[in-house]
């Protein structure tokens, strides 16, 4: 009687045990899709912020060609 319950409460145990394994390889796998998720979204970010420093410096250039020339033409 005594070793029908150790048994029983063995298998209970591994089953519990291998459910939890389970669950927790599914929650890692959902993470990494999560952190991958993440990273393309920082790469993106990163790909706008570098196109908007490249059109921040095209004004700049430009506004210091409209400053030069205004200058050229208030000396002549």
């Amino acid at each position: 009687m005594m070793y029908d319950l150790q048994i029983s409460l063995t298998i209970l145990l591994l089953i519990i045990e291998v459910v939890a394994f389970a669950w927790l390889i599914i929650d890692i796998q959902k993470s990494k899709k999560k952190q991958d998720k993440i990273i393309q979204l920082e790469n993106q970010i990163l790909q706008l912020e570098e196109s908007i420093i490249a059109l921040e410096e095209t004004i700049i250039e430009k506004v210091d060609l409209i400053q030069n020339t205004l200058i050229s033409k208030k000396n002549k």
